[in-house]
Parts: structure tokens; sequence; C-alpha cells
């Protein structure tokens, strides 16, 4: 059902509160309320007023104590319980209603805070106006004393006050209009508040009905509320009760439930006791039965041990044995060799001289007995094969045999088949027939065996066999099993290959064979049984003759004839290496005269003893001889023999005796009693150790009792005889055992390899200096006994490390030690006094066991045993050592000392402290009384002050801080006191650092100033420490300044001080101990605001490649543009002055060395601005290890080359050596020795080569930039493993426009910082064509030359690269010709770059290789230069002269290259180009009115068109400064003055350097004229003039030849210049033989010229052949000569050479005023 409220607004409408549905869900139901609770959307409801929709939420959530829900469940489970209650009267609240509600005093709420802020909003502007209106009153009170006062000094006339009060009236006015102004917005403000107040007001008041409704409402809601609480108490309440019933029954089950498990439990464990019972007496059979078993084990294989440890010794023994064998069987095979090698030298020495191949004959040599080894070594595998088929045969027969005692029914029976024969056949003997290649061997009835010569004597193993006709049978078949062998063996043979040369394989053929050592004896026959009584009697004979008996009174002597003094010639404790001599008298005893011969001496002793004896023929009796025996010993062994002498009365012999030096050890007494003892007393008893020999030896004396189990002890220092207690070796894993002692003091030394106890074979304990050192010294020292068991049949090693503490004597618990002398050396025949202390401790029998052990293998061990009886006082002490650690000053410790009486009546006991410790140490109480076999607690105090140091006395030790403090127990009745000790380390609990006082100076507020101190812990106990109460701006690290010092140790503490405004800092730093202690540390600094701040403070490069580069930007912000300081922070230093706000400059300043640049690094940034800077990291190696690296290279090269120098000159010493043996062996057989002369590579011919000593250059003297260098670059670059540095780079600021360049006045203290970051990591790709530069450098190209270099890169990264590349200029000189690829780990790629220069200039271009990761920059550059060539000719032509046609004429110049590099010239003629035809096209030259406009070169050719000039060498290369003389040859074949060429010199073929003009005049006779006026043009016709054969008279003249000659004389007003004309007569030198030589000229007629002015100066001559001889012709104006007039006449000249020639002179000559070219 829609309900629907109505209110008015303001505006009077109304808006609507409806419970209509809204569209999320349908609330028109009564369990609307319920179905929006269980969905899981919210709904929404909107209510109109005048400041828009309200809106409220729906949470199902919110009514959590509605009526719907229940604690317990749902309603419907107890209808049941409330069905016979009647239903409520009242009407339950909606859903919707509940919510409109809400929604209502919301808005309700709403407008009443709208009111009172209104309402505040309204007083607040009425306090303003109050205080703007009382303002105005202040102001026009100000005001009108102003007008009065300035009234009053306008009157006075004081218009300095007057001024000053007007200027304040103006100011008041204004103050007044804006008061005015702002009382005009504050009353504005005010009519604004009241009128939003009214309307809150009137908002609120139309809803005061709705208001007063929706509280009956809500007091009813309560109601309800209440209502449904109780209601659900009530439902609460019986549901409790219905599960206390059912918790109740849940327990009773339980109960019962756990009684059952119990009862079943008790059963079981009935039956598993009475299972146990019988069970046990099983077990213990089964027990007995398995220990017996493992005690049988373990003694089976204690047994087995023994026996390979016994094995293993054998097995040492051989090894021994055969290794020596080795060797010697080694040298003697070396032997051979090196004398067969002689000896195929010496053949093939031979067989050059011979003049045969020597090494084709020695081929065939070897090839034949390689051959022969071949065929015998086939043969041994063919016997070996058919013994192997021999053995396998019989193997089969054995098992045959086996399976036939097994399954006897599976063969038939002789003695089952025998009654079904009718007769027996009779048995026939079988032959028995050697083995041979074509026949088997076959077996009888009576033999079993038979031998087989040939295969080794084997013999062959039958079973037995049986008499019967069928004891042959085999289940094979017929054929036996030897017959199957025998044809075997044939099928083999005859299936060999027969060889290709049957001379090879020809059995006739004896290979030779090698003759040994016996073989060249002669083998005797066995003397017959007649020669064999022969020779018995004829020594039987020989011995009468010389033995014989001796009587003499009746009586015959029996014994020895001759008495030896001494008896046994003995040489006792040699040294190997000295001679010793004895000498020995022998005295004949016999009764009568003697003869005695010295017969031998024993075979081993022939090495070391040497007899001179001289025979002294018949001797009486009791006469002597003497024998001088010296003795050289070789070995240390002990020798015996005999010398051997034979008499007339018989032989006899000499002991000989050597015996090695020994010792002889035994001590006076092996057991010492010391009887009974009190505890606490000290007796002291010695053992005397004597050596009587004359070895000395070391020993040891230690304690077997009480010694530690699985500890290795030494006997007498030799480990080898190292024993453990309860700790045994298999011998099956100890092939050798090594111990290793590591000793902080003296090396020790090897041992001698003895075994005892331990049973190792050898054990050696090695040193560089192989001293032998004994135990006890090493016992002394701190050491580690290391034992391998290396065991090769084993898995792997097994180490057995024994710890120092584990070689401790552990003599504590008994009293019984030993004194100081625990070991050392005994010489020989001395004595050692060693001494054993008792000192007991604890009461009893003492029975403890001494050794004393030696290192001479040969010595035994002495045991020694030592007994006493220790008894005990009645009262003692717990704790003999009162342990109190570690104490400090000034604090309190506590301990009890706990007291034992075992006797059986109370004692009164008094507590003394020594008097130096008084004051420290107190025990409480000082006298008691302990009872009968009881305890006594005494409460011990110790309070450690400093004076402890002073008073303490020899109680304290001051440097190591320990307190000893002997404490005594006075034991009433007793006489001995109970002594104990109270132990303490007292230490100080002081904490120190470096320094008190920090100035971090000048910092600004963008970085970060830190100070190193160092923390000190002076007590040896560890102390927490921290700073406390630390600034805001102070920071330490590590561990933000907390941590833990251990004892004595010190740390470094960073104090980190960041300041955050420019100010002056002063403060102190605490650091507290953990017992509370403080320490300080003051600290001072000024804070630096700079005026320019970094975008950046710190740069972080990515990893940059060596040789590559990594560029970023930063910014350098100027933001300093306003100077008051109470509005932000201005730049200062501390509290100084404000920097001023304007243009700030700042410079960057890299240090040297850094591998870093700024660009800018100077520039100036306006307030406001801000610039970039960027910053480039190029990482490269330091120029000290590229030189380091290329000394390694250079002296890694010059020992491989000296090394390689070494085994040549060794090679070339060899062979010199065995062509001197050559030489030598040839000088013995006679031979002509040809003379060699073989040097050494040294140039030495004597004495062996040595290695020469490498000297390295220095690194001083490797030159940056050389080839050494950029290898050792290289190489560095390969191995660099990468780095990571970090950089401080200052910028420096100052403020305004710097003046003077270069110099900035900047601040030190507003000094910017930035760090770099700078990773450098190894570049992926490195060049390693030459010496690996990066720089390509083409050198001097000519302009227009090309010329391509290759430049080599590896991938030395570990991966494969896609290389790429910048493009080139394309308008450069410099072109990459291949394209780049993928390259592999280790890959190669070579790139191809072309240079073409086009104008002579330096270029260089950088060509970037990208790897992805890295860039590789190389280099390019290179110079075009232009060639220079000069020619010797001053000016571009040469004149070839006159020259007769036919004949020929040559001159020549010279070129010089004056350019810095070769170049290809050259010469080319232009009547020989292919342009000529075209360059001669156009007019004749007398055509055209200007001459000289003529441009072609090219005159006339030969008439059968080739070229008239020649150049030779018309092509070639000239060096740089070399020069090359051109011959150029004129050879005209006609008569001509129009003879003309041109000769282009090209360099390169491109470009032109010069053109040299030739000229040449061809003439037919040899006098010729030059000179006169052109009458003819220069252009010579084509076409050939006929020529008029007519009789020529020969006493006619020839015809003259017309000249003209044209004369111009300079009229001037006082005098007339005369005109000069020179004409030159020349002879041309020919080769022909009847041509006239010389020529000469003459004229005619002069004087028919001379009256008009002409004068010639020489009318005559002579001229030589090759020469010209000028006449010059002169015309002067004769008197009376009209100027205006042309005067003309003539002349003939005759020039006379091999024929006359007449030239007719025409002379025309007039007067000008100015001169024409």
């Amino acid at each position: 059902m829609s309900q629907e409220l109505t209110y008015p607004n303001q505006d009077g409408d109304s808006y609507l509160l409806d419970d209509s549905p809204s569209p999320d869900g349908d609330l028109q139901s009564p369990g609307g309320f319920e179905a929006a609770e269980g969905g899981s959307h919210e709904t929404r409801q909107w209510m109109e007023s005048s400041e828009g929709p309200l809106e409220y939420e729906s949470d199902p959530e919110m009514w959590s104590q509605s009526d719907d829900t229940s604690l317990t469940g749902p309603e419907e489970s107890l209808s049941e319980h409330g069905s016979d209650r009647p239903s409520s009267a009242k009407q339950k609240f909606s859903r919707h209603e509940k919510l409109r509600m809400l929604a209502l005093r919301r808005h309700l709420d709403n407008l009443a805070g709208q009111v009172l802020e209104s309402e505040h909003i309204m007083q607040t502007t009425r306090e303003e106006l109050k205080k703007c209106r009382t303002k105005l009153e202040a102001l026009e009170l100000e005001k009108e004393h102003v007008r009065e006062q300035l009234a009053l000094n306008e009157e006075q006339g004081n218009m300095a006050n007057v001024h000053r009060l007007r200027s304040k009236l103006t100011k008041l006015e204004k103050e007044l209009q804006a008061e005015g102004d702002l009382e005009k917005q504050i009353e504005e403000r005010l009519s604004e508040a009241e009128l939003q107040l009214s309307k809150a007001e009137l908002e609120q008041g139309k809803f005061i009905l709705a208001e007063e409704d929706l509280e009956v409402q809500e007091e009813r809601f309560e109601q309800e509320r209440t209502e449904n609480v109780m209601q659900r108490a009530r439902k609460e309440t019986i549901k409790v009760v219905q599960a206390d019933r059912r918790r109740r029954n849940r327990e009773r089950d339980h109960m019962a439930a756990l009684r059952e498990r119990d009862r079943k439990h008790r059963q079981a464990m009935s039956a598993a006791r009475r299972s146990r019972e019988a069970a046990a007496k099983y077990l213990k059979e089964t027990v007995a039965k398995v220990r017996q078993k493992e005690a049988e084990e373990e003694e089976r294989h204690k047994n087995h041990m023994d026996q390979r440890m016994k094995t293993l010794l054998n097995l040492r023994t051989d090894v021994s044995s055969n290794r020596e064998n080795l060797r010697a069987l080694q040298a003697r095979s070396r032997y051979l060799a090196r004398q067969e090698q002689e000896a195929l030298d010496q053949d093939r020495a031979a067989l050059a001289e011979a003049g045969e191949n020597a090494e084709e004959v020695m081929l065939r040599q070897q090839r034949l007995q390689q051959f022969e080894q071949e065929k015998q070594q086939h043969e041994a595998s063919q016997k070996e094969r058919q013994a192997e088929l021999l053995s396998h045969l019989l193997r089969e027969e054995r098992q045959m045999k086996k399976r036939q005692a097994m399954y006897p029914q599976l063969w038939p029976d002789a003695k089952r088949d025998r009654a079904k024969r009718v007769t027996r056949p009779k048995r026939k003997a079988r032959i028995i027939r050697e083995y041979s290649g074509s026949s088997s061997m076959e077996y009888s009835a009576d033999i079993e065996e038979a031998a087989v010569p040939k295969l080794n004597s084997t013999k062959i193993i039958g079973a037995d066999i049986s008499s019967d006709d069928d004891d042959g049978f085999s289940p094979y078949g017929a054929t036996s099993r030897d017959e199957r062998g025998g044809s075997d063996s044939e099928d083999r043979k005859d299936e060999l290959a027969k060889p290709e040369f049957e001379g090879l394989w020809n059995q006739q053929h004896k290979a030779y064979k090698v003759p040994k050592e016996d073989e060249g004896t002669y083998n005797l026959k066995y003397p017959s049984k007649m020669e064999r009584d022969m020779m018995t009697v004829a020594l039987d004979k020989h011995r009468a003759g010389i033995v014989r008996k001796q009587v003499a009174a009746g009586k015959e002597f029996k014994g020895c004839p001759f008495y030896s003094k001494p008896d046994v010639i003995h040489f006792k404790d040699f040294d190997v290496g000295k001679s010793y001599k004895k000498k020995v008298i022998l005295t004949n005893v016999s009764y009568s005269v003697n003869f005695i011969k010295l017969v031998d001496l024993s075979e081993h002793l022939k090495d070391f003893i040497d007899l001179q004896f001289d025979p002294p023929g018949q001797m009486s009796a009791g006469m002597s001889c003497e024998m001088m025996v010296t003795f050289k010993p070789m070995i240390n062994e002990d020798l015996d023999g005999e010398v051997k002498f034979l008499t007339q009365t018989g032989p006899f012999n000499v002991p000989v005796t050597c015996s090695t030096k020994k010792c002889d050890l035994s001590v006076d007494t092996s057991h010492v009693d010391f009887g009974t003892q009190v505890i606490g007393e000290t007796l002291k008893k010695t053992i005397t150790l004597t050596n009587e020999g004359a070895k000395g030896t070391q020993f040891e004396f230690i304690k077997i009792t009480g010694m530690k189990q699985n500890t290795l002890t030494s006997a007498g220092t030799s480990l080898g005889r190292l024993t453990s207690a309860g700790m045994s070796l298999c011998p099956e894993t100890v092939k050798e055992v090594d111990v290793t002692v590591e000793e902080t003091k003296e090396p020790a030394g090897k041992v001698e390899p003895k075994t005892e106890g331990l049973n190792i074979p050898e054990i050696e304990l090695t040193t560089g200096e192989g001293i032998k050192e004994p135990l006890s010294a090493r016992s002394k020292k701190s050491g580690v006994v290391t034992i391998t068991v290396d065991d090769t049949d084993a898995i792997g090693t097994e180490t057995l490390t024994l710890a120092p503490v584990d070689l401790e004597d552990l003599s504590s618990w008994d009293g019984m030690r030993i004194g100081q002398v625990t070991g050392g050396d005994i010489g020989p025949f001395s004595s050692i006094k060693l001494e054993i202390i008792f000192n007991p401790m604890i009461p009893g029998a003492v029975d403890v066991d001494f050794e004393i052990r030696f290192t001479d293998p040969l010595s035994n061990t002495i045991h020694a045993k030592s007994t006493a009886v220790a008894i005990d006082v009645p009262v003692w002490v717990e704790r003999q050592n009162v342990d109190l650690k570690i104490c400090m000053f000034d604090r309190l410790y506590q301990d009890a000392i706990v007291v034992n009486n075992r006797a059986t009546t109370a004692l009164r006991i008094k507590f003394e402290v020594c008097k130096e410790l008084r004051s420290y140490m107190e025990l409480l109480p000082k006298t008691a009384y302990i009872q009968a076999q009881s305890q006594f607690s005494a409460q011990l105090k110790f309070l450690p002050r400093h004076s402890l140091l002073d008073e303490a006395g020899p109680c304290f030790d001051k440097e190591t801080g320990v307190l000893e403090a002997p404490m005594t127990i006075r034991v009433a009745e007793q006489t001995a006191p109970v002594l104990y000790t109270v132990h303490a380390v007292v230490t100080n609990s002081d904490m120190e650092f470096s320094t008190n006082f920090i100035d971090f100076g000048f910092a600004t507020i963008h970085e970060s100033v830190i100070a190193s101190v160092k923390l000190t812990n002076k007590s040896i106990l560890s102390q927490k420490f921290g700073f406390v109460n630390l600034p805001d701006y102070v920071d330490v690290q590590p561990n933000d300044g907390f941590g833990t010092l251990l004892p004595l140790e010190t740390v470094d503490l960073d104090i980190i001080f960041s300041a955050k405004k420019a100010k002056n800092y002063s403060f102190e730093l605490t650091c507290k101990s953990g017992i509370n202690r403080d320490f300080k540390i003051s600290c001072k600094a000024v804070a630096v605001h700079p005026p320019l701040e970094l975008s950046h403070s710190t740069i972080h490069f990515a990893a940059t490649a060596m040789e590559d580069s990594s560029i970023t930007s930063l910014s350098v912000i100027n933001s300093h543009t306003n100077a008051n300081e109470f509005t932000h922070p201005v730049p200062r230093i501390g509290k100084g002055e404000i920097a001023p706000v304007g243009p700030t400059a700042f410079e960057f300043v890299v240090p040297e060395g850094v591998p870093l640049a700024v660009s800018p690094a100077v520039g100036v940034v306006n307030p406001g601005k801000k610039a970039k800077v960027s910053v480039k990291f190029c990482p490269e190696l330091s120029v000290s290890d590229i030189k380091e690296e290329a000394v390694r290279l250079i002296t890694k090269t010059m020992e491989a080359k000296a090394k390689y120098e070494f085994e040549q000159a060794q090679l070339a010493a060899k062979k010199s050596a065995l062509e001197g043996l050559a030489e030598e062996e040839d000088a013995k057989k006679g031979k002509k020795s040809v003379k060699r002369n073989v040097k050494s590579p040294t140039g030495k011919s004597k004495g062996s080569p040595t290695l020469q000593q490498v000297v390295p250059p220095k690194v001083e003297d490797i030159e940056v930039g050389s080839d050494e260098y950029s290898s050792g670059k290289t190489s560095l670059l390969r191995q660099f493993a990468g780095r990571f540095s970090s950089y401080s780079i200052p910028c420096y600021v100052a403020s305004g426009q710097p003046g003077d360049p270069g110099k900035l006045p900047y601040d030190i203290h507003n000094t910017l910082y930035l760090e770099v970051h700078c990773p450098a990591v190894k570049p992926p790709l490195v060049v390693i064509s030459d010496h690996g530069r990066t720089t390509t450098d083409f050198a001097d190209i000519s302009v227009g030359q090309r010329i391509i270099k290759s430049v080599s890169i590896q991938n030395v990264s570990d991966h494969a690269l896609d290389l790429k590349s910048t493009v080139l200029d394309t308008n450069g000189p410099f072109q990459l010709l291949n394209s780049l690829r993928s390259l592999p780990v280790d890959g190669t790629h070579t790139l191809l770059v072309a240079f073409a220069p086009l104008n002579a200039k330096v270029y260089q271009e950088v060509l970037d290789i990208d790897s992805g990761s890295a860039i590789l920059s190389v280099c390019l550059k290179g110079q075009g230069i232009n060639p220079i060539i000069n020619i010797s000719l001053k000016e571009p032509k040469l004149n070839l002269g006159f020259v007769m046609a036919g004949e020929e004429n040559a001159e020549s110049f010279k070129l010089e290259n004056v350019s810095p590099l070769s170049v290809d010239y050259s010469i080319k003629l232009a009547s020989l180009s292919f342009q000529k035809h075209v360059n001669q096209q156009g007019l004749p030259l007398f055509v055209k009115r200007d001459p000289s406009a003529d441009t072609r070169v090219v005159g006339k050719a030969n008439l059968n068109g080739s070229s008239v000039f020649d150049c030779v060498p018309c092509e070639g290369t000239l060096q740089p400064g070399s020069k090359k003389e051109i011959t150029v040859t004129f050879r005209p074949d006609h008569p001509s003055d129009l003879f003309s060429d041109v000769a282009n010199i090209e360099l390169y073929g491109k470009h032109q350097a010069h053109a040299i003009h030739l000229r040449g005049v061809a003439k037919s006779k040899i006098m010729f004229i030059i000179g006169g006026d052109e009458m003819k043009p220069s252009v010579e016709s084509l076409s050939v003039v006929p020529v008029t054969e007519e009789e020529e008279d020969p006493k006619a003249l020839p015809p003259a030849i017309p000249l003209l000659l044209s004369f111009r004389a300079l009229g001037k007003e006082d005098e007339t210049i005369a005109a000069t004309r020179q004409l030159q007569v020349g002879c041309i030198r020919t080769m022909a033989v009847s041509q006239k030589k010389n020529g000469e000229f003459f004229f005619d007629n002069l004087n028919m010229i001379t009256p008009k002015g002409f004068a010639v100066d020489t009318q005559r001559g002579m001229v030589e052949a090759g020469m010209t001889r000028p006449v010059v012709v002169t015309w002067t104006p004769p008197k009376g000569h009209n100027p205006n007039m042309v005067i003309e006449a003539n002349i003939i000249m005759n020039l006379k050479g091999d024929v006359l020639e007449r030239y007719n002179l025409l002379l025309r000559a007039q007067v000008v005023t100015e001169e024409t070219p």
C-alpha cells in the first residue's frame, strides 16, 4: 500500500516522500524488507527538498538487531513454543518506513546544522563590522587631530611639519576610504548572512510538524525494538537450555567411549606383556648367537687386516726393488737405443761416403726388419691361437665330463651295454703321434696325458678313459676333439694369404739375428767318465802336495795354524766415503815351519776392501807377518765376510766385520716408586737414559697412561711409528699415508719409515729443507697432524685430522707428569736425566706407564713404570678455582664458596683474603662451623674499583687485567690450610671516540656531509651502543647508529649532516652504552643555500663499454627570484648576506684524469630560468696499465724467441757433436775427414748453448701510439673484467656576469657537487687489425686516386651480436664497400673501406658500429694531396732547333716530384690525341683578323702520318723527391718550318699538370737564315707541289729567295733614332759524311744600299756546324730624307754550305713618330 507525505518547501512547492518500491527491488509486499535483506544489492531512495533530492542508502547490515534476525536461528524454530501466545495488536514498522524515518532525521539534523552555521557567520560578521566601525572612529579622530596640527604648523610656518602632516593626512584619508569600502563589504556580507539565516529558519519551520510526528514514531520504534529484544532474549534462553542438554548428553557418551577404550587398552597391554615374555627367551638366544657371530667376524677381520698389512709391507719392499730394477732396465734400454742410433748413423754415413742413397738403403733395411718382426709376430699369434683353441677344447671336454657325471642317463654306459654284446674284439694299442701341422693327436686307452712340443710344452690333462671299446665315444660324432683341432689348424693355415713376392716368404731364408752376449762362448762337450776320473786323481795329487799333516815330537798338529791379531777384522762405526786401514798380524802357531797364501776375499766385500799382503815365504814357528786391510765404504750397511788363507797344514779364515754406527740405549731403572704422598705436595724422581752407541738419535719421553682414545702419538719423533689408542687403519684402504704437520715456527724433516703400533708402511714428514726434528719439539708448538689414507682401489681418499688438543699430555687426573725434558737429542756415548714429577690432586693409587721412543729405526722403545699412593685432607672446596669471569669496575659481583667436610666431626673454619684485596673482596661469614659430612656455603662479594690497579700488587696484572686472588681457609686442628683461587678479569666499560669535536664546515642544503669517526670499545666485554636524541638533520650509519661492539673492537661510524636551511649549527651527539653511560661528541656546521641548484645531484650511467661513450643531461636551475627572507628561504651562507637577485654564473671543473666531459662547462642562468648541461662518460684504459701490458707482451715474445733460439742452438750443438764423433771414428779408421765448420746460431762453435737472459724494455720506452702500445691496449680490452668508479665534479657558482673570461669570482662555500657513478664493462667488439688501432689512417692520397683498406673486428662477448653501422657521408671521400652481418661468439668480420679524396684537404669521419649494447667507433682519416711535378724548363716551350730532313735531334728536360707521395705520370702528344681533328677545325690563320687568336698548336706531321716528335719515357712513376729525365726526339722526314706539337704531362691519367710546346724546323740544306718579316701564311698546304724537271746549268746561279726586312725609325723633335734588324745565319750539324761541316755567308752589292742609309755590320763570315751567327742591318735616315716617304732597296745575301743559296733581302724603311708592336 502506497503512502505519501507532502511537505511544502520555501518556494511554495511541495515535495513527496513516497514509500513506493524502487526499481531495484520489490518492497510492496510485507516481506519486502526480508527479501531486500536476502539480496546482495543495495536499495536507494531519494527525497526531494528545496536543495535537491535527499539520498539515503538501504544497508541490510544496518538493522542488525531487527526482529527478523536471531542469534539462535530462524523464527520458525520457535513457532512450536510461542504458538500459544497471542500476537501483538501493534503494527510493526516496515523497512521502507524505517528508511524514511532515518532520511527525515538526517534532513532535520542538516537543517539544524545550517541554522547554527548561519548564526555563527552572522555573529562573526557583526563582530568584524563592529571592529571596522571602531577603527573608522579612531581614524576620524586621528584625522581631526592631524588637521589641527596642520593648521597650527601652517600658522607657525613650519613647512617641514606641514609637508609631513599633509602626507600623513593623505595617508589617513586613503585609510579612511579603504576602511569605508571594507565597511560596505562587511555590511553586504552581514545582510547576506542574515538572509541565509532567515532562509534556514524558514526551511526548518516547514518541518516542525514532521519533526513532532517523527519524534512520536521514534518513541514507538524504540518501544518496538525493546519488545523485540525481550522476545529474542526469551528465545535465546530456550536455545541455551536445549544446547546445555545436548552438551550433557555428548559428555556422557564421551565418558562411556573413554572407559571402553581404556578397557581395550588394558587388554592389549596384558596381551603384549605375555608376548614379550614369550619372545624374551628366544631373543636372548638370538642375541647370544649374533654376538658370537660378531666376535668371530671381528676376529676374522682382524686376522685379515693383519694379513693385508703384511702383504702391503711386502708389496712396498717388492715395489722398491722393482723400481730399482726398472731404472736399471730403462738405463740399459736407453743405452742400447743410443748405441743402435749411433750404429744407424754410422751406417748411414758409410753409405753416403760410398755414394749410395743412404735413406733408400736404410728404409729398405727398416722395412725388411719390420717385415721379419711382423712375420714372427704372426707366427707367435698363430701358436697362441692354436694353444687357445686347444685349451678351449679341453675346457669343453671337462664340462662334458661334468655333465656326464651329473646326467649319466644322457650318455651310453659301457657296463650297461656290455651285457648286450656277444663278443668283445681284441684290444689294440693305439699309437701316440706327435702333433704336427697336418695330423692330429690321438689318445689311447692307457695314456691320459700327452705333451705338445710346439705349444710351449703344455701338458694336456685328459680325463680317465675306460678300457672298453666305446670309451672314445663323443656326442659330436666319430671325429675326435683332437682331430677337429688339427683340422681347424690346417684350415687356418690354408686360409693364409700368399705373399706377393715369394722371396720374402721363402722358408729357406733365415732372418738375421742379433748375436747375444753369451753366444760368443763355446759350449764344450761334457767330459767322459774316464776324463772325470783323471781330473779327480790330478786334483787329489795337487791337494796332497800342498796340504799335508804336520807331526812334531810324535804329535800331530790340529787346529788353525796361524793366529790372527786381531782375531776378527772389525771396522766399527764407519762413515761412508771415508777410508779405514787396519794392520793384521798373522803369527805361525804350528809346530814347525809353515807356508801361508792369500786365497780369496768374500765376493760381496771385494768392492769395498783392499788387501795388501806380501807372501813371506817359509815361516818358522812363532814368526809373524803383516797384512794391511783398507776399507772404503760406499754404502751405509753392515757387511760380514772372511779372508781365506791356505797353509801347508790346511786352510783357515779370518772373519771380517764392518758395522755401521748404531745406538745402544738403556735406562738405569724401569720402575719408579714414589711411595705415599699427600695431596698438594710435589715429589720428583729421575731416570737416566744412556746411549753407549756411536750414533746419536732423537728421543721423546711420553706418558702412555691416560692418553685420549683415537689420538695418535709419536714414538721417538718418527711419525712412521705413530701409535693410536683405540684406532686402527684397514690395510685394504691404506696404500699411502701422508702426515702433514702445519707448524708456526720450524719445519720438520723426513722421518725414518718404521712402523710400530699403527703398522703403516711409510709415513714421512717432508719440508723444503729436509731436516729431521723430534716430535717433542713439535709438541710444544701449534700444529695439526693430518693423516691422509689413499687407496687406489677404493673410491676416494680418507683423511684423519688430529687437533693439537688431542696431542697434549693428559696428566692432570693422576698427578703424574713429565718434567721439563720431554725430548731432544742424545749424542753418542752420552746420557740424559729424565724427570718424573708426582703432584697428586686426587687421592688413590696411581700406576702410570711411560715410554721413551726414538727416531732410530733400530732402537726399540723403552718402557718405564711409575707407582704412587695419594692421600687427602678432610676439608676441601668443591671449586678450587672460582672464576668470576669478566668484571667491570665499580660494579658488585657475588658468588658462593662451597666447603665440604668429609670428617665425622664438626670443624671450625675461617675464611681469609689476602691483604691486598681486602678492600675489594669480602667473604661472609668470616668464621663458621661446618658440620660433619656436610657442606657450608660462604658468600663472596667482589667490588672492583679503579684503585685496584695500584693496590692489588702481584695479584693483578695491569697489562692483561687478570686478577688471581689466592684465598685460604684455615681449619682448626689442621696444619695444612685449604687453598683455592678466585680468578677474574677486570676491565673497564669505557668507549672512546677518535675525536670529541667534529666540524662539518660549510655544507649546502642540497648535499650531505659525512664525517667518519672511530668508536673503540676499551673493554674486553662486548657492549651495546646507540645514538639517542639525534636531530632531524643528523643521521648515523650503519644500522642507524645502533650496534654491538666486540671486545677491544673498533668500528667506523659515518655521521651524516644534512642541513635543512641556511644557518649556523651547533649541537652535541650522545652515544649511550648498554650500562647507561653517556659519551658525547660536539659538532658544528654552517649551512649554505647556494644561488643555483642542480636538477640531479647524482647521475647513474648505464654500463658503458670501454672506448664507448654515454651521454646524459641535467639542468642548472636559478630559483632565486625574490630576496624576501620572510616568505621563502633565500640563498645565503649561514646567517650572512643574501645573494643578489640576478644572473648567476656557474662553472663545472672536471678533475684531471677523470673520463668525464661536461658541456657547457661554463654558463649563466637568469632568475627563474634553467640551463641544460650534458655529461659525457668515455671510459678509457690508463696509459700506465697499457704500457705495463705492452712490456709484458714484449717480454713474452722475447722469451719465446730466446727459447726457440736456444732449442735451435741445442740441435746444432748435438749435430756438431755427432759429426765430431763421426770424424773421430773416421780418423780411427784411417779415412780422411771432410772439414766441417758448424757454428751455433750465436756464432760460437765451442761450449754448450745457454738460454739467453731476456731483458725486458722499460715502461718509459713504450711510446704512445706505437704498435706495442696498441697491442697492449687490445690485450687489456680483451681481458677487461669491468670496474665501477664514482667521481665528484665541483660546480662553482658566482653571482652576476663574469667579467674577465676564464676567471669566475666564485665563493668556495657556494660550490655544488655532482656525484657521477660510472660502471665500465668489457667491450663486445674489438678491432684486431693494425695491432688493435681504432683509427684507420689512409695517409696522403693523391686527389682522384682511390685506395681500399680493411678493418677486422672480433666478437669477444659471450653471445652473438647483430651489427649495425652509421651511414657515411654520401658526398664524402669514404665509402663502406661491404655490409655487416651477425657475428657469432669469437667470430671475426672484415670491413672494406675505400678512400677517394676529391680535393686537396684533410678528411676525417667516424664509422660507428652498433652491437646493441655498445658502439665501436672507427675513425677514418686521410689527406688528399695535389701531386706537384716541376719541369726543368723555365718556360713550357722546347725548341728542337734546325734539323736536316731525314735526320733527328734530341733534347731533354727533367721531371721532379716535389709532393710527399709517389706520382704516376704519362706524356701524351697532342698530335696523337683523338681530339686532334676536332681542335683543328676553324678558319685558317691568314683569314683571321687577329692572328694571336690562333689556338692550334699541332703543326705538320711527317708525310707517312707519324708524329715528328717523340718523348721517352712516355710514362712512369716518380717517387717523392726523385727526378726523371725525359728525352724529346725531333725526327722530320721532309723540310718545313711549321713543325710543332704539345706534350701534355698527365698525372694518374686524369688531370694535366704541364703542357710543353715543342717546335722544330727541318731544312733540306745545311745553311739557313732566321729573321725577316712574314711573307706567307704559317700553314703548310697538304697538297704536294709538283716539281718540274728542268735542265740545270751548272754555271748558272740559283734563283734568289726573297726575304723582307722592315725598318721603322723613331722620329723625334730633335733627333731620329735609327732602326735595327737582326738576322741569324746558322749551319746545321749533319750526320752525312759527304756534307760540308761548316758554312759561310757574304753579301753582294752593298754599295748600292749605303746611300739610302742601310748598313750591314758583317759583310762576310764563317758559321760553324751547329752554330748561328748574327748579322745586324741598321737603317739611319740619310740627310734630307723626307719622313713621309718610304725607302726601299734590295741586296743579295749568299749562303754557301753544301750548295749555294741566294737570298734577296728586300729592305723597306720609314720614319714613324711612335713605336708600334
